[in-house]
């Protein structure tokens, strides 16, 4: 059977340990007032055993420029590719050639492109802060917040909540140096609030008034958090990481980007150096607004990986804000019919935010640092939607 042309392959492990996660919560409750119950509670969490990828055929980075004869060397020694003189010994063109392997073995050289492994080396860990008060002064009104303060750290996992597996595209950037991807998780949300309401008008004496206005129901909930909207499906694919784009692939195809590959290694998602302390430059949160400053990042030296980290970046605020009212008029004692009107975004105010449905790639912050739209908000949630119903039950 033979190799496939610069075929690219992951190697699997039957033997990896299993991913586990270990809980655990204390939580303290208290009646601070007639009809008032506060809640303190801590929550922790650790897994163990993530799985990722690393690479194991990178393109090695090979300094200086050809000779006069277009020999290039590494270490003293000259490689068993050459190049035009005077040219760069290391190009996106050449990638193949500078492969690990290729510089093993180079007759077959273009027999194995991109090669990586699955291992299981990761963990993250989660500790948060829960505080909720719930105040009920009587039996017609019912008002609940809620507040979380919390931190999630982890390695980098090339692994989501619907199944995504690791892959020879999405490895750690440095396998001889992991830290390099340890950081924030894609899901950490340091703050959430939270507050809901419930009111039911008073069933009155008067007849008249009772038809009218007994039994309507208002309820609303208003939702705030500092991470932004987090897409389930796109948890491990970098929304809130700072690329220099896609890098070459393989076969040093004709859409591959020099600047993307900056190390030239082959690794994809490699992210650029942070210039600037402060990355941001218009935090109001309009639509098409520079959220991000360009002139923070810069590209690394060619042969090089940036310095920033993954998962640094702070998104838009996110928030929600809905509400809805409903009555229930009975006619017999098993009759009743049911109106309800329900208002989501209320106020129809512009949020910044991944619609639902939206592909994985999309993302309300473009963080490709390539892109002539990088660091604007580009997308937002959804204007006000008003639903109504009527229910007949019988």
């Amino acid at each position: 059977m033979p190799f496939v042309p610069f075929g690219e392959y992951l190697i699997g492990n039957p033997d990896l340990t299993p991913t586990y996660d270990q809980s655990w919560n204390l939580s303290i409750q208290r009646e601070v007032a007639t009809g008032t119950l506060l809640s303190v509670s801590y929550i922790g969490t650790k897994i163990t055993h993530l799985q990722a990828a690393e690479p194991l055929n990178m393109a090695i980075y090979v300094p200086g420029v050809g000779d006069a004869n277009g020999n290039c060397f590494l270490n003293g020694r000259v490689t068993h590719f050459k190049v035009a003189a005077g040219s760069a010994c290391s190009m996106v063109a050449n990638t193949q050639d500078r492969r690990a392997l290729s510089f093993l073995n180079p007759a077959f050289s273009n027999e194995i492109g991109r090669l990586a492994t699955v291992t299981n080396g990761g963990n993250q860990s989660y500790n948060g802060m829960l505080v909720s008060v719930q105040h009920r002064p009587n039996q017609r009104i019912n008002l609940n917040a809620n507040y979380t303060w919390s931190h999630c750290i982890g390695d980098y996992q090339a692994r989501s909540n619907n199944g995504f597996g690791a892959s020879v595209d999405h490895t750690y950037q440095d396998p001889n140096n992991r830290q390099r991807d340890r950081g924030n998780c894609e899901i950490d949300q340091r703050h959430a609030f939270n507050l809901t309401g419930v009111g039911e008008t008073p069933k009155f004496a008067n007849r008249t008034l009772s038809l009218v206005g007994t039994g309507w129901r208002l309820s609303g909930i208003y939702r705030v958090s500092t991470a932004g909207t987090i897409v389930p499906t796109s948890q491990s694919s970098g929304m809130r990481t700072v690329t220099l784009g896609s890098a070459s692939g393989s076969n040093a195809s004709a859409t591959s980007s020099a600047a993307a590959d900056r190390c030239l290694c082959d690794i994809s998602g490699q992210r650029p150096n942070q210039v600037l302390a402060n990355v941001y430059l218009d935090t109001s949160g309009r639509p098409n607004t520079q959220w991000l400053n360009p002139a923070a990042f810069a590209p690394p030296a060619l042969g090089t990986l940036g310095n920033m980290g993954r998962a640094t970046l702070r998104l838009p605020l996110a928030w929600q804000f809905d509400m809805a009212v409903s009555r229930v008029f009975r006619f017999r004692e098993s009759q009743r019919m049911e109106f309800r009107a329900e208002a989501y975004n209320v106020l129809n105010s512009f949020r910044p935010g991944v619609p639902p449905g939206s592909p994985n790639s999309a993302q309300v912050v473009d963080t490709n640092l390539s892109s002539s739209q990088f660091g604007k908000i580009r997308l937002s949630l959804e204007p006000r939607i008003l639903q109504f119903a009527l229910k007949y039950l019988f």
